[in-house]
């Protein structure tokens, strides 16, 4: 239907639909007096041409109008839905963004006391260092995905030869 209605102006639509409508209306009345044996009167085809007329071009041209408010209400609710989840995604990876930092800063006191112990395993510590540059840079690659949708977002945390060690 929603196909139909974006192909065809109002006025085709409306012409259509009340061509059908006394077509039909022609058909059946002419059916049914042919049933009954009752002649068909001039005043009957007028009738039956006129009425359909009257009923369908105005239903049709309102309908029309409805289903076409519809659709510009059913755009205007996915662009904000659309919009929503864009400020709830960015809402989130600032908050993850915010933890992660906090306890990318929490391991470098980690990282400090690695490198005043002179015992500690000095390939363990290199490891180390490349696991806290691994993740601020994908935290800040995740924040600063535009395309927010759900392959985008994965896309910019799948591993990838800058990230790994």
């Amino acid at each position: 239907m929603r196909r139909i209605f974006s192909n065809y102006s109002r006025q085709t639509l409306v012409v259509a639909t009340t061509a059908i409508s006394v077509i039909a209306s022609l058909l059946i009345m002419i059916v049914m007096l042919k049933l009954m044996n009752h002649p068909i009167e001039t005043s009957q085809i007028i009738i039956s041409s006129v009425t359909p007329m009257l009923v369908a071009a105005p239903i049709t041209y309102y309908i029309y109008g409805v289903l076409k408010e519809l659709e510009r209400l059913d755009v205007a609710l996915r662009n904000s839905i659309t919009k929503e989840k864009e400020s709830i995604y960015i809402a989130t990876i600032h908050g993850a963004q915010h933890v992660t930092n906090n306890l990318l800063n929490q391991l470098n006191l980690v990282k400090l006391g690695i490198q005043n112990d002179a015992n500690f395993d000095q390939e363990i510590a290199r490891l180390f260092d490349g696991m806290l540059a691994e993740a601020d840079f994908l935290i800040k690659k995740l924040s600063s995905v535009e395309d927010i949708n759900a392959e985008e977002i994965k896309k910019s945390v799948a591993p990838s030869k800058l990230t790994k060690s």
